[in-house]
């Protein structure tokens, strides 16, 4: 299995750029009126990979607490420019990591996603798929990722993207980036990525168009040909 990609594609974009999908992102850490130390030392290795100047981290610290209206709005709009590329599934991917942070999904923190992709014209089917792939690895976070167990959740999650339209290099390009137990969103999809002609540049995934909607079951047989072909090759250079 290739190596999980250690590069978030927002690393890509202006800080300007960047200080607004942040602060949406880091927002959702206090949809539910908490913010915990576990929510707080993810937010800061996400800056601190990210690079974001001390300006910068002091406006999206802010946000966390007193994001208004207008403030939202601004980052929506610069965020919604980003809404062509498939930078937009990546935040949803994003928001659903960090509201499991502290192993606990609530209602307000599922309504906020819900918002911030009806406003990037994500549908709530696709919000659900996300999440629930998000949700699933968080379950199997400490069972080893060549096991059984682990193969047919990724397989079946994966599949459910596919079937809702959620191109799955860009919900694979957001997992490692916390540093999260549960990275095997990363590893798991980026090679599965390569079996549909994604490749690793420069540690980051490329990402390419969207499967086409409906081919849910085709992706689980091309997952187990690919997942195949992975064990039988690590078996050679084994032996």
């Amino acid at each position: 299995m290739p190596e999980e990609q250690k590069k978030h594609p927002l690393e890509e974009y202006s800080e300007n750029e960047q200080i607004a999908y942040l602060s949406i992102l880091s927002a959702v850490c206090y949809a539910d009126k908490e913010f915990g130390d576990k929510e707080k030392r993810q937010l800061d290795i996400l800056l601190e990979q990210i690079k974001i100047s001390d300006v910068g981290k002091a406006k999206i610290y802010s946000s966390v607490f007193n994001l208004q209206h207008e403030d939202k709005l601004a980052n929506l709009e610069v965020i919604k420019i980003l809404s062509n590329t498939e930078l937009k599934y990546t935040l949803i991917s994003d928001l659903c990591l960090f509201a499991l942070v502290d192993s606990k999904f609530t209602d307000e923190e599922y309504q906020y996603i819900l918002d911030i992709g009806e406003v990037l014209g994500i549908t709530q089917e696709q919000v659900d798929s996300i999440k629930s792939i998000q949700e699933n690895l968080d379950r199997i976070k400490d069972i080893p990722s060549n096991s059984e167990k682990f193969r047919q959740v990724i397989k079946e999650s994966v599949a459910a993207l596919a079937g809702v339209g959620v191109p799955i290099g860009a919900i694979a390009a957001s997992g490692s980036v916390f540093g999260l137990s549960a990275a095997g969103i990363s590893s798991g999809l980026a090679f599965l990525g390569a079996g549909f002609g994604m490749g690793m540049l420069g540690g980051a995934v490329v990402v390419v168009p969207a499967i086409a909607i409906g081919t849910a079951f085709g992706v689980k047989k091309l997952f187990d040909v690919v997942w195949k072909d992975n064990k039988n090759s690590n078996s050679v250079n084994n032996s």
